[in-house]
């Protein structure tokens, strides 16, 4: 219906000339430039009119070698090999078409080896990547994952030395994106007069940004006056994210609120996701999640007789904050530390 267009995840080739080395290299300059962007396809054997699909012009080689001489392109021609890239021939009447599926890759940068070239997708374009970002993205992940726990920790202490939030059952979460290696990426900001409206774990609880030292805080109070929730952005985007009294007992019942903890921790995950999107903070991020201080409010220790705290031993790279094979497996060590078992 020509409905489909070229843009940022998505581009059409006519065909694949192997005879003319221009036409390789443009194709590696395609893959390369959708694999330090993010998820995306590549369909050959398609006709476009200003960017618009606009017919198959399917191919009539064999199928399976073309495709293997396309995998083999890919996986030779880009460094570091980017293995997850699917090539899937499409048959239809008249020959078939190509489907290159690129996935999101938290490795990178890659860049195109017979070029030296490494570029990044923008809109209908590839662009050279700039100095700063080409820098972050060659961040050494040791160092990653040293630099969150020592910024997490600095701000988890500097937090209880000044009584900003209650102590008392926890959810701590820090946020690393490769971005913050990259020292031209502009800092969290708002406009003027308009403060920003902020992901809350209380459901329901308007939360906006205000300045504060090194960049930009929410930080919400109970009935007491007492600091109960705060998200904190730092100006080179280090996140921190404190959330007193995150799992409870509820009252009556006396049943400790796993399932409700379950369902808070996902959507929290996911509004703080969807921030970093609207912010451009694309990933991949370093997250270490914890659930602390579990014995620092009367009788609640009872309920996790063997820990005082659950956490994510080592933080983790993922694509995206919400990812649910972190969320799953620190939920899972949350209620495998408590007495259910």
């Amino acid at each position: 219906g020509g409905e489909l267009q070229e843009g940022q995840n998505l581009d059409f080739k006519r065909q694949i000339d192997f005879n003319k080395p221009e036409t390789k290299t443009r194709l590696l300059d395609d893959v390369v430039a959708f694999l330090n962007r993010g998820p995306s396809r590549i369909i050959v054997g398609v006709a476009e009119r200003d960017g618009r699909f606009d017919g198959f012009r399917p191919m009539t080689d064999n199928a399976d070698k073309f495709t293997l001489r396309v995998q083999t392109l890919i996986q030779d021609g880009i460094t570091p090999t980017p293995a997850d890239v699917e090539v899937v021939p499409l048959h239809m009447d008249g020959g078939f078409i190509l489907d290159i599926r690129i996935p999101r890759h938290p490795t990178g940068p890659f860049m195109n080896r017979l070029t030296g070239g490494y570029l990044i997708r923008s809109g209908v374009r590839n662009l050279p990547i700039d100095p700063g970002m080409l820098r972050s993205r060659f961040v050494d992940e040791l160092h990653w994952l040293r630099t969150l726990d020592e910024l997490t920790a600095e701000e988890d202490a500097r937090l209880a030395a000044n009584n900003v939030v209650a102590p008392g059952r926890a959810l701590r979460i820090g946020i690393l994106p490769r971005d913050h290696f990259d020292h031209l990426r502009r800092p969290f900001t708002q406009e003027d007069h308009v403060r920003s409206s902020a992901p809350s774990f209380s459901e329901g609880v308007p939360s906006w940004f205000k300045v504060c030292e090194d960049g930009h805080q929410v930080l919400n109070h109970d009935f007491n006056q007492r600091g109960i929730e705060r998200l904190f952005v730092r100006d080179d985007w280090f996140i921190h994210a404190h959330a007193s009294f995150a799992l409870y007992q509820t009252s009556g019942e006396g049943r400790l609120a796993l399932h409700e903890f379950d369902l808070s921790v996902k959507r929290y995950l996911k509004d703080l996701s969807e921030f970093l999107i609207e912010q451009e903070i694309e990933g991949p991020f370093a997250v270490t999640l914890a659930l602390q201080s579990l014995e620092e409010t009367e009788n609640f220790g009872a309920w996790f007789l063997n820990t005082t705290t659950v956490r994510t031993l080592r933080p983790q790279i993922v694509s995206f904050v919400d990812d649910e094979t972190l969320i799953a497996d620190f939920l899972r060590r949350v209620r495998q530390a408590s007495v259910y078992g």
